[in-house]
């Protein structure tokens, strides 16, 4: 018998790669990716009620058909959030590919219900469950996505922006990191990253990267005052920060957004419209789809880079699927569209060794 999701539901063909669009197991929502350096992807989602759901995870080979049977990751039942679509649960891999996860979580099993928590959990190499799950969050006024990024030095940063205190709104928000440094066992005292130039975006999520060298990038939404919404991205490199305005967005309200990293490249979205930084130049690609949100990247071994969306999704409004391919230069060569993803979610991707591209919704 072969299950739904193993049903490749649209295969798009170019001179330059395959792109294969899979639905998620389970009916799941809100798909994350990462892939090891050994070629496997591991893949997390939430399942259930988007009010109080479940975090789940499964991997395979990059280039095989099928998952493996999935297990859940939070060990307190419904404690995950998919409302508002940019809370969900975020993974890295940390040394020895062990599987790191975050998400900002319902008050369910949480000491303090009148605080949202940020759960975490990890899973060892080889082993058969996740560690139970541990509220990391410091500080209050939780909101938007948290992230978290690895390395195989056994080097794990949790970030998420809070408030110091309720009453001081937006423009004091700052940018927290939690670091490890023996691969998720234990972590030190939250440290804010940007506490020279607050103001971050109440409802949007961030992005998190870490480097071999320890170099810690973050992208976020600033809100520095009532009407900007530009996106800012910090770098800290041996315990010296740096923050750069990467575009300006005159809103004087929250787009409830979420944007992408993956090594170099950057995506994310401004007045409705997806924008994209390979990294190797100062210019900025603006795809041309309006209504564009959630943007996620995933890049070829050939230099391709392949950046999808959800078009038209809003709160409690589903959304369709869309995906660029972008060469090294920038230039999109290749474009399609896909069918209507589930309320609250947004797509998936990774690259295959052949090439081409796994697209998952």
């Amino acid at each position: 018998m072969i299950h739904r999701y193993l049903l490749s539901v649209l295969l798009c063909s170019s001179a330059l790669a395959e792109v294969r669009l899979e639905t998620l197991p389970e009916d799941g929502m809100q798909p994350q990716i990462a892939v090891s350096a050994s070629g496997m992807a591991h893949l997390i989602y939430l399942k259930g009620n988007p009010k109080g759901c479940e975090v789940r995870y499964t991997s395979r080979a990059v280039d095989a058909p099928t998952w493996a049977p999935p297990m859940t990751v939070n060990s307190v039942p419904k404690s995950a959030i998919a409302m508002g679509t940019i809370r969900g649960a975020q993974l890295s891999l940390g040394k020895m590919d062990s599987v790191q996860v975050i998400w900002n979580g319902s008050a369910a099993g949480a000491e303090d219900p009148a605080s949202a928590p940020l759960w975490y959990a990890r899973l060892e190499q080889g082993a058969g469950a996740f560690s139970p799950q541990v509220n990391l969050m410091e500080g209050v006024a939780l909101d938007g996505g948290a992230s978290i990024a690895a390395n195989g030095n056994g080097s794990v940063c949790v970030v998420w922006h809070a408030a110091p205190k309720v009453a001081e709104g937006e423009r004091a928000r700052i940018v927290w990191v939690k670091r490890s440094a023996d691969d998720g066992y234990t972590f030190a005292k939250a440290r804010p990253l940007n506490a020279a130039s607050p103001g971050v975006c109440a409802c949007c999520s961030l992005r998190a990267s870490l480097g071999d060298d320890g170099v810690l990038h973050v992208l976020y939404r600033g809100a520095p005052e009532m009407d900007e919404r530009g996106m800012r991205w910090i770098s800290q490199r041996d315990g010296k920060t740096t923050v750069k305005v990467l575009d300006q967005w005159k809103l004087a309200a929250c787009p409830m957004s979420s944007c992408a990293i993956h090594g170099t490249a950057m995506a994310w979205e401004n007045d409705g419209r997806i924008c994209v930084s390979l990294g190797n130049s100062a210019s900025v690609v603006s795809l041309a789809t309006a209504g564009a949100k959630h943007p996620v990247i995933a890049k070829s071994r050939s230099g391709l880079t392949l950046v999808a969306s959800v078009v038209g999704s809003g709160w409690a409004k589903s959304g369709t699927l869309r995906w660029d391919l972008l060469d090294a230069s920038g230039r999109i060569v290749d474009s399609g569209t896909g069918p209507k993803l589930p309320v609250w979610s947004f797509p998936a991707a990774y690259a295959r060794t052949d090439g081409g591209f796994v697209v998952l919704r």
